[in-house]
């Protein structure tokens, strides 16, 4: 197999090239998505804010649950408020709802070509 040959390509041209910052931001974001039970937890908030309670499932522990939440609103994914004594959290944007589904037909995608 031959290597590329560089000198014989027309160089990449692209009108944003982003940040390092931005790219920095955006690894820790699929960093925090990297985990199958925080997926689940963003699914859950796809249609709405829910209780921290109310996302304590399978066996789950609250404080489980809630270092979850706490790794995807450091990752700005989601978004949370309090009334009284609980926590309310929502999915942070529409761009996260926009991730999730994508990211997920996309893995179904992987499995159809797949078989």
């Amino acid at each position: 197999m031959t290597s590329c040959q560089p000198h014989l390509h027309e160089p990449v041209k692209s009108d944003h090239v982003p940040s390092s910052q931005q790219l920095a931001r955006t690894a820790a974001l699929f960093k925090a998505l990297g985990d199958p039970a925080r997926l689940l937890l963003l699914y859950q908030l796809k249609d709405g804010e829910r209780c921290v309670g109310e996302l304590v499932v399978d066996g789950n522990k609250l404080s489980t649950v809630s270092a979850r939440l706490q790794t995807l609103l450091n990752a700005n994914l989601v978004k949370r408020r309090r009334d009284a004594r609980h926590l309310y959290y929502r999915l942070a944007d529409e761009h996260v709802v926009q991730l999730i589904e994508n990211a997920l037909a996309h893995a179904e995608e992987e499995m159809e070509t797949s078989e």
